[in-house]
């Protein structure tokens, strides 16, 4: 069941704010600093009172209620902001955190509470960095503006100043969990894996009830080939990653936590985004022989847009195969798994992981007849993918952008064409057409990903960036070119140009962060050499 519109699992580096907040000025990075005597202290009281209970609904309407009774009070206005930051209401807080600022712009915590309500909200990223560094300028010894620094300057890829931040920050806070994730996260960008490890350690050990830092450890110790300890800390991904908090569905039926199947019912069922149903996919033979040989019956649940091409490579080992959206209309069953809990539950490390590739196959005839529709270019067929999602947080570090494949390739195109795998992407494409980079779409004929899969097996190459069609022409056995950037998906592993996941893949890595070209650089080395 398709619970999320992300096509690729996302890490929860950035802070986030606690769904409980037993200590919310700590935990989220956001300080509740009030200047004392400026704000009815039975409305602050009470205010914090609920947030430290939970009801953040109600913290938040009864600091709205004031600030609008004391529209002059920068007291009130900040306290509102506050309330309403907490309460994940981020776009909301950066109205009264505004007139806060038009009223007493000194106002303690401020800059640092309003850049990252502008982070979270999704709004000027410009704004923000304007606002976290005059937090730093205010206070050089703010421990938290130095937290939040290191994402601020790591979404405008300045790296050094990343780390700089995060050396900082836990030098004045040695004992914030917050930090060290944080210092875990931008030392994953300079490749720095044994020292973002120990940090990442670190902020479980300074908050093991954050299952954030759980999270984020078993994203690091998966991409570093650590299964057995990976696998276990990703069971805490419902809790841990922001972008699936709060998503998983609510089942009729327990989770299997590995009972007897003895006459009973399992049902599997399809997680998170595109590529993750993909990858995963594999793994459902080897639970079918698990559920099977011990009398059990198996319900494999997936997206519908995927259900043709699963069906047909993987169906025959489940009982029943479904493609309900809702729980309600999913068939009987007496036990439910996530896809991706398969190998933890399986206890599958490193070599059964990899399992064979191909195990996707496309409809036969869909492929000839693409095979046919193409007969007419007698140049090397390429399919490109510059982008992943536009929502996924990471995306600005994995995405190329069709520009510079144009300034790459442009040279190539006597011997080679290029077409669009992006669907939605006429935009860039006419771009590109504009600036001389000829970009075949025929995207707006496919419906579903087997629509994708049979177009794929009829090029020669597909060249990506980390997303689902990385997944999708691996797992059909395609060759594929994946580019990665310097802190890539687990899937990818680390310091390897090829994937024991899908044999039929070449890794295209940077060695320096946000720097694309002696990647690009490569790749058209190795495309010249192989279309001439």
């Amino acid at each position: 069941m398709q619970i999320t519109a992300h096509d690729m699992p996302t890490l929860a580096d950035i802070p986030r704010l606690p769904v409980d907040l037993a200590d919310a000025t700590q935990t989220a990075s956001i300080e509740a600093e009030a200047a004392p005597g400026m704000l009815d202290e039975s409305v602050a009281a009470a205010t914090q009172t609920l947030i430290e209970r939970g009801d953040l609904a109600r913290a938040a309407e009864l600091a709205l209620m004031h600030w609008q009774q004391h529209p002059a009070s920068p007291a009130a206005a900040f306290n509102c902001g506050y309330a309403l930051q907490v309460a994940g209401r981020h776009e909301e807080a950066i109205v009264p955190y505004r007139r806060t600022l038009a009223l007493a712009p000194a106002w303690p915590s401020l800059k640092n509470n309003l850049a990252l309500a502008i982070r979270l909200s999704g709004d000027d990223p410009d704004l923000e960095h304007a606002f976290i560094e005059g937090a730093l300028d205010d206070d050089p010894n703010n421990a938290q503006a130095w937290t939040n620094a290191v994402i601020t300057r790591l979404n405008r890829f300045d790296l050094d100043g990343a780390l700089r931040a995060a050396t900082r920050a836990v030098t004045l806070a040695p004992d914030s969990p917050l930090a060290a994730n944080n210092a875990a996260t931008a030392l994953k960008e300079a490749q720095r894996w044994d020292e973002a490890e120990q940090y990442a350690q670190s902020a479980c050990a300074l908050d093991p009830n954050d299952l954030t830092h759980r999270h984020n450890l078993s994203l690091l110790r998966l991409a570093r080939g650590d299964f057995a300890s990976g696998w276990a800390d990703y069971e805490a991904r419902w809790h841990g990653a922001g972008e699936l908090r709060g998503t998983l569905p609510e089942f009729p039926r327990p989770r299997w936590s590995g009972e007897s199947l003895a006459g009973k019912t399992l049902l599997v069922w399809g997680e998170q985004g595109i590529g993750d149903v993909l990858q995963f996919s594999r793994y459902v033979p080897l639970l079918a022989e698990r559920v099977h040989r011990e009398g059990g019956r198996l319900v494999w649940n997936v997206f519908p847009q995927m259900g043709a091409l699963v069906r047909r490579s993987l169906g025959e080992h489940a009982d029943v195969f479904d493609t309900s959206t809702r729980v309600r209309h999913l068939p009987h069953f007496d036990y439910e798994l996530p896809l991706m809990s398969i190998p933890w539950m399986l206890g599958l490390d490193t070599d059964a992981l990899g399992t064979s590739a191909p195990y996707l196959q496309a409809d036969a005839g869909a492929t000839d007849a693409w095979r046919h529709a193409l007969s007419g270019e007698k140049r090397l067929k390429v399919g490109l993918v510059w982008t992943g999602s536009l929502n996924h947080q990471r995306n600005r570090f994995r995405r190329v952008g069709l520009e510079r494949y144009a300034d790459a390739f442009a040279s190539l195109q006597k011997d080679v064409a290029f077409y669009s795998l992006q669907p939605g992407a006429q935009h860039d494409v006419e771009a590109a057409k504009a600036a001389g980079f000829d970009v075949i779409d025929m995207t707006r004929e496919w419906k579903t990903f087997d629509d994708t899969a049979a177009f794929v097996g009829a090029l020669d190459l597909v060249i990506t960036v980390c997303t689902s069609v990385a997944h999708l022409s691996g797992a059909l056995g395609q060759a594929t070119w994946v580019l990665l950037d310097a802190n890539p998906h687990w899937v990818w592993q680390h310091d390897r140009r090829d994937s024991p996941f899908y044999p039929s893949a070449a890794l295209y890595r940077q060695q320096t962060f946000a720097d694309w070209r002696p990647v690009l650089d490569k790749v058209t080395m190795d495309l010249r050499e192989l279309a001439t």
